[in-house]
């Protein structure tokens, strides 16, 4: 429950503050950007210096999220990872220079204003501005922590954290990608979601309201002047959209609750591990790293030491084989996601069907050795179980295991159609 709140409710929720907000403080209510804070003869340097270094950072992420190629072209040289290490901490630092010289520059104008020196005070800061500041403290001081702790914290930023702000933007959260990260980690990307749920109700955030208190007013000049917001033919079409988005909500609900729905599911794996590649072109057998299917009820996830096992002496590099040498170093699960799912009320023994019946693995999960990504290919139904029951002779040991041998009269015997065999 709390990955859930931290990791997927509250990214979601501080975007939709940062969009919501912003409309409704400039539709809303007349309001007025309060202006930066000066000192007598010079600009205040304090703020300039903090909100350059944070755009910059903010930028430096932006360009990471969507052109990943480009940083790893930057990455393939020493040089262009010094850079981009050098760069990072220089701009973390004119954030946390720009916030302490801006703290005690509003310290000793408040000492001005009480004093006979002169009456200039600062703009005062409300309790959201206030909060905001701190937490875009804490989130670049924990950013800060993470570069220095753990080496080249960019090279490992695009394999570990981008996946999981790359699934918030596809609408499919993956908490686990983030839960399994060190606590330094998750402190900065939590502190960096609240900070931009803060931003719309600070008087920075009145920038963002700017264009919406531009459109009101025109749209209000509009209006007066047609004595009308919408007409006829406007209304009738909001209303056949509305209906329009209603049928598509309920057939789309009633297609996600038919048999066999989950046909095709092939979701985007923390790392890219091509079955095509392992099990088809080097020939692995799947009981290499599957090798608990034939005494367990589960297949098993094979643990990151048996990837190691080769990748520990093959000098290959890739993003993908980055991403598990930096889970292994920082002594982090993979959370890989499963894709065949059977309901609770189910039982299912790989031992039964691997060992005894001696099944190959593509009788279930179809071509696994020319995927590159793996996809649910059979529907797991009641019925598809059956059918493969039937074709195999797997019946009730009362109707034709009489004239078989011992040992194969109870392997005919673990199956069949008896509901007690799956359902109990």
């Amino acid at each position: 429950m709390r990955e859930l709140i931290l990791y997927v409710a509250l990214p979601y929720a501080a975007i939709v503050a940062l969009l919501v907000v912003p409309v409704l403080r400039g539709i809303g209510s007349p309001i007025g950007l309060a202006p930066l804070p000066r000192r007598p003869g010079r600009p205040f340097w304090g703020t300039w210096v903090w909100a350059a270094g944070l755009g910059l950072l903010l930028a430096g992420h932006l360009v990471a999220f969507v052109f990943p190629g480009a940083i790893a072209i930057w990455h393939a040289s020493r040089y262009g990872t010094l850079a981009i290490e050098a760069l990072g901490l220089v701009f973390s630092e004119l954030v946390l220079v720009g916030l302490a010289a801006s703290a005690f520059a509003r310290r000793r104008m408040r000492r001005q204003a009480t004093s006979a020196e002169g009456s200039v005070s600062p703009i005062p800061l409300s309790s959201a501005d206030a909060f905001f500041l701190l937490v875009v403290l804490l989130a670049v001081a924990a950013g800060l922590a993470s570069s220095l702790g753990f080496r080249w914290g960019s090279v490992w930023y695009a394999d570990t954290l981008l996946p999981y702000v790359r699934s918030l933007a596809r609408f499919e959260p993956e908490a686990g990608l983030l839960a399994e990260l060190p606590f330094v980690v998750r402190l900065h990307t939590v502190a960096g979601f609240v900070a931009l749920g803060l931003l719309p109700f600070t008087r920075f955030g009145l920038l963002l309201a700017r264009p919406w208190r531009r459109l009101r007013r025109s749209g209000t000049a509009r209006r007066e002047a047609t004595g009308r917001r919408f007409g006829p033919a406007t209304k009738a079409a909001l209303a056949g959209l509305a209906l329009g988005l209603g049928a598509l909500a309920l057939l789309g609900g009633q297609a996600l609750h038919s048999v066999g729905s989950s046909q095709g599911y092939a979701p985007v794996q923390p790392i890219a591990f091509s079955h095509r590649l392992h099990a088809g072109d080097r020939q692995i057998p799947c009981l290499y790293c599957h090798f608990v299917a034939e005494r367990s009820r589960h297949a098993g996830i094979p643990a990151a030491n048996v990837c190691m096992n080769c990748h520990g002496r093959l000098r290959l590099a890739s993003a993908e084989l980055q991403k598990l040498k930096e889970a292994v170093a920082q002594n982090r699960a993979i959370r890989w996601v499963k894709i065949h799912n059977l309901p609770d009320f189910v039982y299912f023994d790989h031992s039964q069907h691997v060992a005894v019946a001696r099944l190959a693995c593509q009788r279930c999960h179809g071509p696994i050795e020319t995927m590159d990504r793996v996809r649910q290919v059979a529907p797991l139904t009641m019925g598809w179980c059956l059918d493969c029951h039937r074709s195999e002779g797997v019946v009730l040991p009362a109707l034709r295991t009489a004239a078989l041998p011992p040992d194969l009269a109870r392997t005919r015997a673990t199956g069949g159609q008896d509901c007690s065999k799956c359902h109990y």
